[in-house]
């Protein structure tokens, strides 16, 4: 008989550390924030919008840019001390009804930002992060 109690002890400790192994996502990534200004020939960019991608988990986020080139994108689980890849583009339009968009259709802008700085792959932009929380990252454009 003891050593039914003995194997049942073990049992119920096994069982025991499975569950405790098994609670929570498993995902210890922190949130963080990284929030800059965006230049183009050493003038504010008012008009467009960054985004930054984490190569390691395809995760990205993306805001458009204030009147003053400035901008703040939250990863709510960010890959902390690696690169972010950087692209820049158009304003993303947050209106996403077709109806709204045809009848009243956004004013086409000429994008002054260069081809170049719109792919991930030409663009030649990265960051580090380097904690979670706030972390700052300007950019500097040229367009030659």
């Amino acid at each position: 008989m003891p050593y039914w109690n003995g194997a049942r002890c073990l049992g119920w400790v096994a069982s025991l550390a499975l569950l405790v192994g098994c609670g929570g996502d498993g995902d210890a990534r922190q949130a963080a924030t990284i929030s800059g200004q965006v230049l183009l020939d050493g003038a504010p960019l008012s008009v467009g919008s960054i985004q930054l991608t984490s190569p390691k988990t395809g995760e990205s986020a993306s805001a458009n840019l204030d009147s003053d080139g400035r901008y703040s994108v939250t990863f709510p689980k960010a890959d902390v001390g690696a690169d972010y890849e950087v692209t820049l583009g158009p304003p993303v339009e947050d209106d996403l009804d077709a109806t709204a968009l045809m009848e009243n259709p956004p004013e086409k802008v000429r994008s002054l930002i260069p081809k170049k700085y719109t792919d991930r792959t030409t663009s030649g932009l990265k960051t580090t992060l380097e904690a979670a929380g706030e972390n700052q990252f300007n950019v500097e454009l040229l367009s030659r």
